[in-house]
């Protein structure tokens, strides 16, 4: 592809080598130095009005962020864990045999199940942890006896363990 003016870029070449190897005068030097050293001392003094008014606006700038930042951490919290804390789920061997299901699809669906079986069933300990349940390790490899309510097509609707 060529340019679509040579004979231009050919003298914009010719200037660029000519003045590749000259530098500012010395004067111009020592004014930007000056300049920049002027600026920097100008910069770092503040009258002591000013300097008074920024701490005393600062304390109370602080003191509204930190109000908004807690009213809004207040907000997102759900009440019902203010109120009371969400008791502690029980351990498997805890659980009484009559303990209840545990849904695994919602509860309309449950109620639409309409004929549904008690299946009984022996799961890993380690399955324990899939449904938020405490898990020992050393017995991580032990089976336990479960329930699972099981709709005709085989899905499975909720899950009880039994001890």
């Amino acid at each position: 592809m060529t340019p679509p003016h040579p004979q231009l870029d050919a003298r914009l070449a010719a200037l660029r080598d000519a003045i590749a190897n000259e530098a500012p005068p010395p004067s111009t030097d020592r004014a930007i130095a000056a300049a920049v050293a002027r600026a920097a001392r100008d910069g770092t003094r503040k009258p002591s009005a000013l300097r008074r008014f920024d701490a005393w606006f600062a304390w109370p700038l602080a003191l509204a962020a930190s109000i908004t930042l807690l009213s809004l951490v207040i907000r997102t919290v759900p009440p019902s864990s203010l109120a009371d804390p969400a008791p502690a789920r029980p351990a498997v061997q805890d659980l009484p045999v009559t303990a209840s299901f545990m849904p695994l699809v919602p509860l309309a669906e449950l109620e639409r199940a309409g004929d549904a079986m008690i299946v009984p069933a022996r799961m890993s300990r380690m399955s324990l942890a899939q449904f938020g349940l405490p898990v020992d390790p050393a017995r991580a490899a032990d089976a336990i006896d479960a329930e699972v309510l099981v709709r005709s097509d085989g899905a499975m609707l909720a899950l009880r363990f039994v001890h």
